[in-house]
């Protein structure tokens, strides 16, 4: 049953046993166990990816072959592939806007100062598909790292029972530009992409969600790759007043929980009685939600509405929490735009569905957990390219500001750099 609250005490205590939520009780037990994995693979290589009673026991099997992908797109009904290639284009025109530019500029005395990107070598997409087809979660990684050109994309996902990858993924895969699929899940994966195997390649990226073996392992290797944020688990933050449709409210707060049981959403409102009926809205349509008693239970746990005092007692706790995602239904939404500060993607307005953001990438799947949002950020183009700065200063400029330089340094204890510095005052030395 979605409960409404209204005391203080209650709000503040609920809030914080749904931000404690994920995984704390388990992660001390997992810790050994993914290191171990980690460190087998690390060691051994292939040798170390395979068990006993593994479905695939041969290198020769991880790698998903040319027949399979060209098999896949037999597989799904042309209606499916149509969408998956027109959301695929709308993503790219998306992601085009996020390229970084290059700059130079030329300064006095033949100063010149820049910055540029190059895309890292290899990057490796980790798809989990335990909670239906993740094709958003396929394009939302790959069409980045392909508008930041890296030369090789390689995607890890787990296979079924049968050893098999759904061919949706497969398509969405080969649409949005991989290169290399290799069936394998788990902290193995992550451990493959990370050190190499004889057969996964090495990576300098690793982006994707996954259970807690997944983050751990992630958080891990940290430092041998590069990573981005582990995801434990999302939030919704539906900030509504009277105006707002409660069919609509509810229909959100299922969509949540059904792409994720361990979501939170909460609803924020100053009106009891709208507060009542999205209750009733949502209890009308658990009776026919697909995933029943699965939404029932997220929604039991994690899923409140809070009556709250004032719209900007609302925005307060958006911000003290910093959800993954916000919505504003309200009738002048813009208003109050500017005082919401730490939401990963806001949509706005009665008529703007999660969903939009979710397959057109206005609102990336893949974001940093909750709380971090106020300083991280989800997966996008930049994630796959490293900057760097260009600096060249003719002996006129370094004449300049040399004497400066050396003092810095040599109240810093560093009498090699000023040396390096004066060397270069010094005409005709002969080197």
């Amino acid at each position: 049953m979605l409960r409404i609250i209204t005391q203080s005490a209650e709000i503040n205590t609920e809030l914080q046993r749904i931000r404690d939520r994920p995984y704390r009780d388990e992660i001390q037990a997992k810790e050994v166990a993914v290191g171990e994995i980690l460190e087998r693979i690390k060691h051994q290589g292939d040798q170390g990816l395979f068990e006993p009673f593994d479905i695939l026991t041969t290198p020769t099997n991880l790698k998903v072959s040319g027949s399979d992908l060209d098999a896949a797109y037999q597989k799904i009904p042309k209606e499916l592939l149509d969408a998956i290639q027109t959301v695929s284009q709308k993503l790219e025109s998306f992601y085009k806007q996020q390229l970084p530019k290059p700059w130079v500029k030329f300064e006095d005395d033949d100063v010149v100062v820049g910055k540029r990107y190059t895309p890292v070598k290899r990057a490796g997409i980790y798809v989990a598909w335990d909670q239906g087809s993740p094709i958003s979660r396929v394009l939302m990684q790959t069409l980045p790292a392909k508008m930041a050109k890296v030369p090789e994309i390689i995607l890890v996902t787990p296979p079924d029972e049968t050893g098999k990858v759904p061919p949706d993924i497969l398509v969405a895969a080969q649409v949005s530009g991989v290169n290399q699929i290799y069936r394998i899940g788990g902290a193995k994966a992550i451990a493959a992409l990370a050190h190499g195997t004889e057969t996964i390649p090495k990576v300098e990226v690793i982006t994707g969600t996954g259970g807690l073996d997944v983050i751990l392992a992630k958080r891990m290797v940290y430092g041998t790759v590069t990573t981005d944020t582990p995801v434990d688990a999302s939030e919704l933050f539906i900030i509504a007043d009277r105006t707002a449709n409660p069919a609509y409210v509810a229909a959100d707060l299922l969509a949540q929980v059904e792409q994720d049981p361990s979501s939170a959403v909460i609803v924020l409102t100053t009106d009891f009685s709208l507060a009542q009926k999205i209750q009733t809205k949502v209890q009308e349509k658990l009776q026919d939600n697909a995933h029943g008693i699965l939404s029932e239970k997220a929604i039991a746990h994690y899923s409140l509405i809070i009556i709250v005092e004032s719209l900007e007692q609302a925005v307060n706790i958006t911000n003290e929490f910093a959800p993954h995602y916000g919505m504003l239904a309200l009738t002048e939404p813009w208003d109050i735009i500017e005082k919401i500060r730490a939401v990963g993607s806001l949509f706005i307005g009665h008529n703007t569905p999660k969903a939009v953001g979710d397959y057109l990438g206005t609102g990336s799947v893949i974001l940093p957990p909750s709380g971090l949002i106020r300083y991280a950020s989800s997966v996008r183009v930049e994630t796959f390219l490293k900057p760097s700065h260009l600096i060249e200063y003719a002996p006129t400029a370094l004449k300049k500001l040399a004497n400066a330089l050396e003092i810095l340094a040599l109240a810093e204890g560093l009498p090699g750099t000023a040396d390096a510095i004066n060397l270069r005052l010094v005409e005709g030395e002969d080197y």
